[in-house]
């Protein structure tokens, strides 16, 4: 893990850590300002693996400690620049919220009711850009509780559903590279999702990974099939539908 990766991780978990817990006044503008930097941060590590030297503001001159790195718009530009630029959506959302935190920083934080809208979104971005451009896996880095919130309050917002459906999907087409969703929903060699005993959602796959995974939680999950009754649930809770 980079420093600029490991930074990044840092200021989504901070941000995200009081934010559920109170809607409130001090806890929009901090999760606003922390994920701005979150993003911020993900965009330059994305320069950065691609060559190090591009998170530089003047690649001309000689590399130093306290050489300036690019800002948000030097970076949006460069991927640009590169062929790796970002569909106009996201871009768009990135703008929202960069124009939220210089407000914030530079003036003063009126809360505005679209603010939890900023967060949801800017959160969205964040769970695709790490998933799908920088192939990591949050679950590695913060806690799963932190993760389920992060989720929880996209879900809010009726995206969490597309992200897992995106999530399975793509893993399916990793799987069978062969096979054509044009003509049949699942490869034929599927046996298709459970509900996951955590998020009760139909997104658990159970028998191709090390443990079973969820694609709605983003995280694996100590779940097992009840022998008796056939119904998923945690490894160390039993069998709530088979006790009652």
């Amino acid at each position: 893990m980079s420093e600029i990766y490991a930074n990044a991780v840092d200021s989504l978990r901070i941000g995200i850590e009081f934010f559920p817990k109170e809607r409130s006044y001090s806890s929009r503008k901090h999760a606003i300002l922390t994920l701005f930097h979150s993003i911020e941060l993900f965009l330059k590590e994305h320069l950065y693996r691609t060559n190090p030297i591009l998170i530089y503001r003047n690649i001309d001159a000689k590399i130093t400690e306290d050489s300036l790195t690019v800002g948000i718009k030097e970076i949006l530009t460069r991927l640009e620049n590169l062929s790796l630029g970002l569909p106009k959506a996201q871009q768009s959302m990135i703008e929202k919220i960069q124009k939220r935190r210089n407000r914030i920083e530079h003036h003063r934080y009126d809360h505005q009711e679209e603010d939890e809208l900023i967060v949801a979104e800017s959160l969205q971005f964040i769970l695709f850009f790490v998933d799908d451009v920088l192939k990591n896996k949050l679950e590695a880095d913060i806690p799963p509780e932190t993760l389920r919130e992060i989720q929880h309050i996209v879900f809010e917002h009726d995206q969490l559903y597309w992200i897992s459906m995106h999530r399975l999907e793509q893993w399916m087409r990793e799987t069978w590279p062969d096979w054509n969703e044009e003509l049949v929903d699942t490869p034929d060699e599927f046996s298709g999702t459970e509900d996951c005993p955590i998020c009760r959602q139909t997104f658990l796959v159970m028998g191709y990974h090390n443990r079973p995974f969820c694609f709605h939680c983003n995280t694996t999950v100590d779940a097992e099939r009840c022998e008796n009754c056939g119904t998923t649930h945690l490894s160390d809770k039993g069998c709530s539908w088979c006790r009652e």
